[in-house]
């Protein structure tokens, strides 16, 4: 009876590694499918990203080119503002320096045709400065 016992263990004992083989064997076909999906999906990746990066990296030419191209103009455009604010200097300048003249001029002028067909506030001007009082002129001698 004993070599019965031991005979249906040792049958358990092959059943269960065979099971266990056959699981052990499934599970490791399912993870080959697994890496060929991923190397599959790589492949698509890589397939579709390495032209990417080269379209990406001649959008990125384009743009630093323009970029440069901007800056010239930005500098074309501080040169002309620079020159620009020095001609309005000297125009402005010019226009003060004959704005000034002119009315010195027409000040002067103003004051020689007062003075020349004299005016009323000169005649009472050396009177007051002489301290004389208000007589009239036939009266004093």
């Amino acid at each position: 009876m004993l070599e019965a016992f031991v005979s249906l263990a040792q049958g358990i004992l092959f059943v269960t590694l065979a099971v266990a083989f056959l699981v052990l064997a499934w599970m490791f076909l399912r993870l080959a499918n697994v890496f060929s999906t991923t190397e599959k999906m790589m492949k698509e990746v890589s397939e579709e990203v390495v032209p990417l990066i080269g379209k990406t990296h001649v959008t990125v030419d384009n743009i630093n080119s323009q970029l440069s191209q901007l800056d010239e103009a930005v500098g074309d455009v501080t040169g002309i503002t620079g020159e620009l604010d020095q001609t309005t200097t000297v125009i402005t300048r010019g226009v003060r320096g004959g704005v000034i003249k002119v009315s010195s001029a027409t000040a002067g002028l103003s004051k020689g045709i007062s003075a020349f067909f004299g005016s009323g506030d000169r005649s009472q001007t050396p009177a007051a400065e002489s301290g004389s009082t208000s007589e009239p002129p036939e009266e004093r001698t």
